[in-house]
């Protein structure tokens, strides 16, 4: 019952009692009504928080997964390029012997510790 049922019955009613059990049942049913509402909103929470969370943890894993294929994709190109360093590294350095020398030499004059000075 409202408090408007509860003043329609205390116009009709003289009894005091009546009019405060009739007052007291109306809040109980308030309260119970937004207990329920309470509950309902709780729930409603708790399940739009472990929705929040498997998406969190979806998007975390396919990032990983990218993150994963790119690292390995890198580590290949990475391979690759140290064979092929491997590869001019093994190249017969005698012809360009006498460029390092000169390269030498001329670096000494430089710096004037060379035979010449």
């Amino acid at each position: 019952m409202g408090i408007a049922s509860v003043a329609a019955r205390r116009a009709e009613t003289t009894n005091p009692v009546s009019i405060v059990l009739e007052a007291e049942q109306a809040a109980l049913s308030g309260v119970e009504h937004f207990r329920r509402q309470t509950l309902q909103m709780l729930v409603t929470s708790a399940l739009r928080a472990v929705l929040v969370h498997k998406r969190a943890e979806a998007r975390i894993e396919r990032l990983r997964q990218r993150m994963t294929a790119d690292a390995q994709l890198r580590r290949g190109q990475i391979a690759c390029e140290m064979t092929a360093l491997e590869v001019d590294m093994s190249v017969d350095k005698a012809p360009l012997m006498p460029m390092d020398n000169a390269i030498a030499r001329v670096a000494a004059e430089l710096a004037g510790v060379s035979e010449s000075s």
